[in-house]
């Protein structure tokens, strides 16, 4: 792996860093400190921006609640099939529709 390719949180500054911090804050305090989420969110604000991780953050948080999950967030937002098994599948074609 080359070495310009991993995020270390302590190289950051300025507005990066902000909001990394800002986002850190909607994390549940007991993964604030979990550096691997942390090199994960500064990614995802190095190639998406600030409002766009919140909106995926918050995304993903909500499901994990929903899901009653109560490992890392990161392993959460890194293993699909463990976010996938909690979302609501779509109907499969020729269901009838659910009535309310």
């Amino acid at each position: 792996m080359e070495k310009d390719k991993v995020i270390s949180i302590e190289s950051l500054g300025g507005p990066l860093y902000s909001m990394l911090r800002n986002v850190l804050r909607m994390v549940p305090e007991r993964d604030q400190n979990d550096v691997a989420l942390q090199r994960l969110l500064a990614f995802r604000l190095r190639i998406d921006g600030e409002g766009a991780t919140r909106e995926y953050l918050m995304r993903m948080i909500r499901d994990m609640i929903q899901c009653r999950y109560t490992g890392r967030l990161y392993d959460f937002l890194k293993n699909d099939k463990l976010s996938g098994a909690c979302s609501p599948q779509p109907p499969a074609p020729g269901d009838p529709p659910e009535t309310a």
